[in-house]
């Protein structure tokens, strides 16, 4: 079957049912809004499926049991987790059993699958279902450059409910409006406390937990780069001053030798809070870079860095814990510094992230040693991209779910980033998304990737060709020198940053890996998304009108790989000397990448606020001004 998540247990029977005019939805007389809600949903996704709306009832057991043609509710002690459910499929009627809001949403979830991919004629099954992982969870990052518009968030909702999600995150630094941080967040399209009330709800609705997530340690560009907060900064340096992408993720830790840090940040936190029914938080505390390198070096000299760590973050969650709150914390900081990892606060869930390929079993034991609840962490590989990395997210995705499954960790994290100013377009993110929902709902579900993008093709797209999935994979493979590449360039050559990591400068990196790739590699990757921009076009899903905006983002995706790639032809010759043949001169890529800019902007305001799009504005605009120099030369 064509079926993401795979069930647990399903048994094919003889017979069909089939789903005309006059079938009814019964709902069990017991049965809430919440329910009713659901309830909805399946008359308005069998409505898109066949153009057939079926009428929703209440009845009592009694009355159901003699019932026919219809599609009944029932209420069942399951003696299984929580969201498990039973959907049973006989020709005369068909009956989703569970006994909480999340089971009935989830069963309702696989019978809208079989829907669609039978139109209506559902063979006759027995599914008993239950998820590996309680916490199913997705994390989006609202902050590094694109907010999202409330109609995006609520579809990405509805995506993430009917794929058995139950969590949702939010990254934020500096995008909701709170009180006396006006300098923070005026110039960046925030969300207003009353859109997180609504979207919270929403959410419930749909059987997800909205949980905050918050920078409050390192991650802080926006508030210590502010007039009015600057001097809780830990590194006074010029150099953190210049933005750009990679130096707002690289510096602004607050100095936790001020003890008016700690009330900055739990100042914050009041408000935020408040705005959330989750009595979880993700207070995040990684990547604390400059910690103990500035205002607290005095401190730094006199207990070691993971030591000086937790003395603010101990104190953090203990002021949370008072406020009855479970509060999470990334775990990349005691992953480097072991040797305090006994003296967290013992009820701290640690977010466990890898984002690469080969993910190894010591980073959960070294939590689970300690007794440490823990989430596996994954990524969608979206950031800093142009397409996602879909053979490393899978991979990612795979391995972490087994990983985190044989360690019976708390719950499963899939992070989308938005490094370099959310470049990444979000319908880039889907086969991921809805991969790692799969992983955490059935991580014993071993199809192999090509089968896996078979079935969200014909799932999510009602592409009967199975190839849509696949053609995004091999346009990743045409990826060969990324956006991010091209960043490092751009920083150095404009903004004379070098970005020293381990005695390797990025720019360098950057560099060594555009002179290496040959002239043939980027002409072919040229050609090859053209022809996949083609196959697009021919795809059963380009004639869908609820796919419209989707497909627009597919083609910006491959037209801007395309052009990395002449780019790079273009900077091999002008700026490296190279002798390498340009598919065009620098003002003609020059013209083109405006031309891009242009139809990506449109997009970008279809599913997000301006937010910070002119960053990728100005981005391009000074690329093509050294390209329209090397023309002057």
């Amino acid at each position: 079957m064509y079926l993401i998540p795979l069930p647990q247990q399903i048994a094919a029977q003889d017979g069909a049912f089939s789903i005309v005019h006059n079938t009814a939805i019964v709902l069990d007389a017991a049965q809430d809004g919440i329910d009713f809600e659901t309830a909805k949903l399946l008359q308005q996704e069998i409505e898109k499926a066949i153009a057939i709306k079926l009428p929703i009832k209440k009845g009592l057991r009694s009355e159901r049991n003699i019932a026919k043609n219809c599609i009944c509710f029932e209420y069942d002690q399951m003696d299984r987790e929580t969201e498990a459910y039973k959907l049973t499929v006989t020709p005369d009627k068909i009956t989703i059993s569970a006994d909480c809001h999340r089971g009935f949403l989830y069963g309702v979830s696989t019978l809208i699958q079989l829907c669609k991919t039978s139109r209506g004629e559902i063979g006759c099954v027995d599914i008993v279902d239950e998820p590996s992982y309680a916490n199913r969870g997705y994390l989006l990052d609202v902050s590094r450059g694109r907010v999202p518009t409330m109609d995006s968030l609520k579809a990405m909702v509805d995506r993430l409910s009917l794929y058995k999600i139950n969590q949702l995150q939010l990254y934020m630094e500096n995008c909701l409006c709170l009180d006396g941080f006006e300098e923070i967040w005026s110039q960046t399209d925030p969300f207003l406390p009353e859109e997180i009330l609504y979207l919270d709800r929403y959410c419930i609705m749909r059987s997800i937990e909205l949980v905050p997530c918050i920078a409050t340690f390192g991650h802080l560009y926006d508030l210590l780069c502010s007039v009015s907060f600057g001097k809780y900064r830990e590194v006074d340096d010029e150099q953190a001053g210049i933005f750009t992408w990679h130096n707002r993720m690289r510096h602004h830790t607050i100095n936790v030798a001020d003890p008016e840090s700690f009330t900055l940040i739990t100042g914050i936190l009041d408000q935020y809070i408040s705005l959330f029914h989750s009595n979880k938080i993700n207070i995040c505390c990684d990547e604390t870079f400059d910690l103990g390198k500035g205002k607290s070096a005095g401190l730094a000299e006199k207990m070691a860095y993971g030591e000086l760590y937790l003395s603010y973050v101990n104190k953090l969650v203990e002021y949370l814990q008072n406020k009855g709150k479970e509060v999470m914390i990334w775990g990349d900081v005691l992953q480097n510094n072991r040797e305090m990892i006994g003296k967290l606060n013992a009820e701290v869930t640690c977010l466990n992230w890898f984002y690469d390929c080969g993910a190894q079993e010591e980073i959960f034991k070294i939590f689970a040693d300690h007794g440490l609840k823990q989430y596996a962490c994954p990524s969608v590989s979206g950031y800093s991209r142009l397409v996602n990395a879909y053979d490393m997210s899978f991979t990612n995705i795979k391995e972490m779910a087994e990983l985190g499954n044989e360690y019976h960790v708390e719950g499963f994290l899939n992070t989308d980033w938005g490094d370099c100013g959310s470049i990444n377009m979000p319908a880039l993110n889907i086969p991921c998304m809805i991969y790692g929902a799969a992983q955490g709902w059935n991580v014993e579900d071993n199809r192999d990737f090509a089968n896996i993008d078979q079935v969200i093709s014909l799932v999510e797209y009602g592409d009967q060709s199975k190839n849509l999935v696949g053609l995004l994979r091999e346009l990743s493979h045409q990826d060969i020198i990324t956006f991010n590449d091209v960043v490092f360039f751009r920083d150095y050559k404009v903004f004379n940053q070098t970005y020293d990591q381990g005695g390797i400068y990025m720019h360098e990196k950057a560099k060594n890996k555009m002179m290496q790739v040959s002239e043939n590699q980027l002409k072919a990757a040229v050609t090859r998304c053209a022809e996949i921009i083609k196959c697009l076009k021919q795809n059963d899903s380009t004639s869908h009108t609820d796919l419209r905006q989707q497909m627009t983002e597919y083609y910006l995706a491959a037209r801007g790989v395309a052009l990395m790639q002449e780019l790079t032809l273009v900077i091999k010759q002008w700026e490296y000397g190279q002798n390498v043949h340009p598919l065009d001169t620098p003002h003609e890529i020059a013209s083109k990448l405006e031309s891009w800019l242009m139809d990506y902007s449109k997009d970008w305001r279809a599913v997000s606020r301006e937010s910070e799009l002119f960053r990728i504005k100005e981005f391009v605009w000074q690329i093509c001004s050294i390209l329209r120099k090397y023309n002057e030369v």
